[in-house]
């Protein structure tokens, strides 16, 4: 028997709030690497949950796995665990293990002695080898020698690898129903706000600090559903195109967009990090179309990931490239085009299909001995061509006075839904 927590649901949202307040509370050495906060959307919160909410499930749980983990697991027979799951989402620290016997049994009677063994395993780095293949799997896949496993690794912590983007200032995005921003660092750099500051969590070495945005190409998904006028789509039928691109050709002149849109539709993971918040459209008009709320949502994407960037700076990171991957990256132009106007800094998009394959296929030829380093392997298999978006320096002042009035709006608005839910 199994159960199975989706990481986008948020009803351990009381778990994670208490969590917080204890943690704070207790000075627990945790919060210094995961923005100073607890989300819902994490392990512990998600395993308190079952712990008070389904006695009957949690008593007879044994083991408690992030997918990277779950699947190594079965391939290999090992349990083992992958230091970016452990560190950003599990509320592990490196060099102190899992929070305190206090703050756990006051979360919840006994359970210090439960959640260290359901999240019991050897915590491995990207890289390194987490078994064989059993014989089980070599008999199902027709394979007659070993196989190293590379050890789990979350979906949005491989393109980084792919991308090439394993040095000292290096920044890899990853667009798709969501979004995952992650820098590369020398230096440790608390960021609050953030979902996490770890070393080795990506690349070996360097600490990976890592924020993102829930609701980016979901929230366009909502608006072709929910939202798109039949007219619109009719045309795009009529024209042989996705309604996407028939919107990104209506768009003139995206700097002068009077309308603001907020990417809150499934809360704010970063910058701040509040899943209650929820999504904003501001400045519609009689005159407003359908386009003008499609760009506003790309606009709000972009400004997302400038307010994690603008955090990072403020707590004394450096950017020195942006590589991005993922389908939305691939597929639209004018979203990429609108990151690198309001960021106002260029934007390398890969020219491969699975970002997240391909750094998997890279760590697992690091762990399987083929390259010495996951430097070495970057190096003979990461992406090589890429389509640059350089920002728009004749609107240059246009964009940062957008991106400025749109900022003040979040903060507005952070601060006003926060009433209304008091």
């Amino acid at each position: 028997m199994a159960l199975v927590k989706l990481w986008k649901r948020h009803s351990a949202q009381r778990q994670a709030d208490k969590a917080l307040a204890l943690a704070r509370e207790m000075n627990e050495p945790f919060l210094s690497q995961t923005g100073e906060t607890v989300s819902s959307e994490w392990m512990l919160p998600k395993v308190l949950e079952t712990c008070e909410e389904d006695t009957e499930a949690f008593a007879k749980t044994d083991l408690t796995l992030d997918l990277c983990d779950y699947l190594t697991y079965r391939l290999t027979g090992r349990v083992t665990r992958a230091i970016s799951s452990m560190s950003f989402k599990s509320q592990w620290l490196q060099g102190y293990g899992f929070p305190s016997a206090d703050y756990l049994d006051a979360l919840h009677p006994g359970f210090a002695a439960r959640y260290p063994y359901l999240m019991r395993g050897d915590v491995l780095r990207p890289g390194e080898a987490a078994g064989e293949l059993t014989d089980e799997w070599k008999q199902r896949l027709h394979l007659t020698q070993g196989v190293t496993v590379a050890a789990g690794q979350q979906d949005g912590f491989t393109p980084p690898v792919a991308l090439g983007a394993v040095g000292d200032g290096d920044a890899s995005l990853v667009l798709g129903t969501s979004t995952v921003l992650m820098l590369q660092s020398r230096t440790p750099c608390t960021v609050e706000g953030l979902c996490g500051v770890v070393r080795s969590g990506a690349v070996p070495e360097l600490y990976s600090i890592e924020g993102g945005q829930n609701c980016t190409g979901d929230m366009l998904g909502w608006y072709m559903t929910n939202m798109l006028p039949e007219s619109c789509a009719q045309e795009a039928r009529e024209k042989g195109v996705s309604a996407h691109t028939l919107l990104s050709q209506r768009v003139v002149r995206p700097w002068e967009n009077r309308l603001i849109a907020i990417d809150w539709w499934n809360g704010s993971r970063s910058a701040p990090c509040d899943l209650q918040l929820s999504g904003f459209l501001m400045g519609m008009t009689l005159s407003s179309r359908p386009e003008d709320i499609y760009l506003a949502m790309l606009q709000g994407m972009a400004v997302g990931t400038r307010e994690i960037i603008e955090q990072c700076r403020r707590n004394g990171a450096t950017f020195t490239a942006i590589r991005a991957t993922g389908g939305v990256a691939k597929k639209n132009p004018l979203l990429m085009q609108q990151y690198a106007d309001i960021l106002g800094l260029p934007i390398a998009v890969a020219d491969i299909e699975q970002g997240g394959a391909q750094g998997a296929a890279i760590l697992a030829a690091v762990a399987a001995g083929v390259h010495p380093t996951v430097k070495a392997a970057c190096a003979a298999m990461s992406a090589k061509q890429f389509v640059r978006y350089m920002p728009d320096e004749a609107h240059r002042k246009d964009y940062e006075r957008r991106y400025h009035r749109a900022a003040k709006v979040r903060a507005d608005m952070a601060r006003l839904m926060h009433e209304m839910e008091n």
